[in-house]
């Protein structure tokens, strides 16, 4: 049960993350897009799915094998969607990719390093 849990809260965290980069990159690249039900809903799952990839973090692997595994799995999803989605795979959308995944892991590691320090405040606090 907790599992399936997990499994649910990653796939939903997936799908914000990707849903926001799609507005955020329709709103400031393509801004004469057409947003078509089938677009929509192709970003949803697939980036739920990019979101179950973050198990890998989980694991026993280490933090650079599960962060090279992770790349490769979102690249290929990312390229399955823009193929589904009849959008072109070229050199520019490659570097929006790169652009995107790196902020978004910077965004996620601040955050956890965030509620690590909060967690460790509680932890020191408690002591006294």
């Amino acid at each position: 049960m907790i599992n399936l849990k997990r499994g649910i809260r990653y796939f939903i965290h997936g799908m914000g993350y990707g849903s926001i980069t799609y507005l955020a990159v329709i709103a400031c690249l393509t801004p004469n897009m057409i947003v078509s039900e089938t677009s929509v809903i192709t970003v949803f799952i697939i980036s739920g799915l990019i979101g179950e990839l973050s198990f890998l973090f989980q694991t026993e692997l280490p933090y650079s094998i599960a962060l090279v595994i992770h790349l490769i799995g979102t690249f290929t999803l990312y390229s399955g969607m823009m193929l589904i989605n009849h959008w072109p795979l070229d050199w520019r959308t490659i570097i929006i990719f790169i652009i995107v995944y790196i902020a978004i892991w910077i965004f996620i590691r601040l955050v956890e390093e965030q509620h690590i320090n909060r967690i460790n405040q509680q932890i020191k606090n408690r002591r006294k």
